[in-house]
Order: C-alpha cells, then sequence, then structure tokens
C-alpha cells in the first residue's frame, strides 16, 4: 500500500483539488470564479450532458438529490450577480449541479471546466478503490442488528466499519447512496460487483474512461482486498465528522500513482490561522504510528517502541533490521523495518 500524502490519516493539511465529476462527453460551466469563498454543499458546475442517448456519458451522483436545476444558484459574483447569469446561463437551463464538496477558496478554473478549490481538510486514504467523484452527507451505517431501521439520506456517503460483500453492494447501491467508505473486500466479491477484471482496471491506461462502464458507486477501502476490519484511529476521526460534508475520490490508477481520499473540510473554528497545517513524514522513529504491510501480521497497527542497532534473527533465519512495535492491543511485537509503513 503506498499513501501520496505519507500518511493514512492526516488529521489537518490544506490541499488544493479540481471539482470534476469525470467521464466524457459534457459540457461543464462552472458557476463560481477565482477568489471567491464556496460552502461544501453551494453548486459550483453546471453538467450539461452532450449526448443523451449514448451509454458513455456523466455518471450518476453527481450532486444530492435535493440539488435540482430549477433552484436559486447559490453561487453569487463579487457584486450579487449570480455567475449562472454572468454566463449568459439560464437558471432553468437543463443540466445537473454539482456541489463544490470543500469548504474553501476557488484558486482556478481548468480549461476542461473544471474548478479547483483550496481548503483545510482531514484526509483519509484509502488502499484501493473505485468511482469518480461524489460530495455527501458522512453517513455512520448501524449495521442489520438495530432494532429501529436507519435512516439514510439519499446521496450519503456511507461509513461501513467492516468488511463489505457482494450482497451488500448490492443493497447499498439501490438505496441510492452516492458512495461507500469501508475496511476491506473479498477480490471474488468486488470483482463480481464491478464485473471486471481488477487487474486491468487498476492498470488501465486511460482510468477516467474505464470507470465509466462501472456501476454507478464510488468505494474507497481503507485496508484494501482482504477481510481487514477499520483501524480505530480512522473510525475515530470518521465518527467525528459524522453529519458533515465531505469530498470521496475513489479512482485508483497504479501507473498514475492515484490512490482513492476522503477529504473533510475542518470547520472554521478547528483551523488554527497561527498554526501550520500537519506535513506528514515517511521517517521511522520511536513514536510514529505504523502498519504492517506484509507477512503473516499483515493489517495490525500500532507504534514504535524500539529500533534496533543491529539486524535481528527471525524464525525463517532471516537476519534483518528490526523494529519492535506496541500494538494497539499492548502486545510487542518484533518485525523486519521492512514490513512496515509510517501512517501518522
Amino acid at each position: 500500500m503506498a499513501y501520496p500524502l505519507g500518511w493514512s490519516v492526516v488529521p489537518s493539511m490544506v490541499v488544493r483539488r479540481e471539482r470534476w465529476p469525470g467521464g466524457y462527453k459534457r459540457t461543464c460551466i462552472p458557476l463560481v470564479v477565482p477568489g471567491q469563498e464556496v460552502a461544501p454543499d453551494q453548486p459550483v458546475l453546471r453538467v450539461i450532458r452532450a449526448d443523451t442517448s449514448s451509454a458513455v456519458d456523466v455518471p450518476a451522483h453527481l450532486s444530492l438529490p435535493s440539488v435540482t436545476t430549477s433552484m436559486r444558484l447559490q453561487a453569487l459574483r463579487p457584486g450579487g450577480q449570480a455567475s449562472g447569469q454572468a454566463n449568459g446561463v439560464q437558471e432553468q437551463e437543463p443540466g445537473e449541479l454539482v456541489p463544490a464538496g470543500l469548504q474553501g477558496r476557488v484558486i482556478d478554473v481548468t480549461p476542461r471546466g473544471g474548478v479547483v478549490i483550496e481548503s483545510c481538510v482531514a484526509v483519509v486514504q484509502g488502499g484501493l478503490g473505485v468511482g469518480f467523484q461524489v460530495a455527501g452527507v458522512l453517513t455512520l451505517w448501524q449495521g442489520s442488528g438495530e432494532r429501529r431501521p436507519q435512516t439514510i439520506p439519499p446521496g450519503a456517503l456511507l461509513v461501513v466499519p467492516g468488511p463489505l460483500n457482494f450482497a451488500l453492494l448490492r443493497q447499498i447501491m439501490r438505496s441510492g447512496i452516492a458512495g461507500v467508505i469501508a475496511s476491506s473486500i473479498a477480490l471474488q466479491d468486488l470483482e463480481g460487483f464491478l464485473r471486471t477484471d481488477l487487474v486491468q482496471l487498476l492498470d488501465s491506461r486511460d482510468v477516467e474512461r474505464s470507470q465509466i462502464y462501472l456501476p454507478p458507486l464510488t468505494i474507497l477501502l481503507t485496508e484494501g482486498l482482504g477481510n481487514a476490519t477499520m483501524p480505530a484511529r480512522i473510525l475515530n476521526l470518521l465518527k467525528l465528522y459524522q453529519g458533515q460534508f465531505a469530498l470521496l475520490v475513489g479512482m485508483t490508477a497504479v501507473r498514475q500513482g492515484r490512490y482513492p481520499e476522503l477529504l473533510i473540510s475542518l470547520p472554521e473554528h478547528e483551523i488554527d490561522r497561527e498554526r501550520q497545517a500537519v506535513k506528514p513524514e515517511r521517517l521511522l522513529r520511536v513514536g510514529a504510528q505504523v502498519r504492517i504491510c506484509c507477512g503473516e501480521h499483515e493489517g495490525m497497527s500500532g507504534e514504535i517502541d524500539y529500533l534496533f542497532t543491529y539486524p535481528q534473527v527471525f524464525p525463517s533465519g532471516i537476519r534483518a533490521p528490526a523494529v519492535r512495535l506496541r500494538l494497539e492491543d499492548g502486545a510487542l511485537l518484533i518485525v523486519p523495518i521492512t514490513q512496515v509503513e509510517r501512517i501518522g
């Protein structure tokens, strides 16, 4: 597993992301201008289909069902004029409004019509994912054991603490949910749901086009393939921001080094203007939070308790540089240093 930002969870950092729904055969009309402040649920793009009869078109769930094309635009240019009117676009023009997903400032508008937004966010990076950008309200799944049925708003981003399976994915998609954040899934279940070969999908040269043929559900898996549960540090952060608007990107592309991520804009009172946001580092040192990325203890996480000066001999007979970890349950474990990656 690789984390482009250095850690799997970053509690606070400033990012710039292009708000772009993905896919082909559409016209994207920006509804905001550089320098403008935007809210997470504020429409920043209008997507107009170029060919409604084409199967290779705009993916579903670009916006919340409550956001309709007949609503009055929330994005205003300086001076109070609606951005859609300033561009010569009528408010009743057909199309779909795409919310920002992030709280922040518009930095640029790209040639293809995407909107670049700068925001101070909490980031959860996944090991594997599929699907285009979607924005929605973070909602924690209570599970089927609850007495009262759970009400999940359409277009939500559902957090499932445990592994997914084929049946649960089908149920989630039928519920009108835009995206799901879970711990892991078996390879057979994921390929059965996607109806494609996962290796070919991840190795695709045109990753955006390959996503068009997948089911309209964005997925982020924090632990990737298998049967692992979600680490406590990730689940606690998601519980903290439950009910807030967030931006989910599922697209994974090995060739381009792109991995899935969940971006949650921090509330204004949590942003310390005088302190720089967290800058993740990859250096392994005492006290660093790490995850075992291979071997018989794969998936376990803990804190580096000791760095051995000399190579250690393991039961297999291999002599290698090693670290001693204090796992989340308090147990101590000595593992080769090549089997751990920093996560915090």
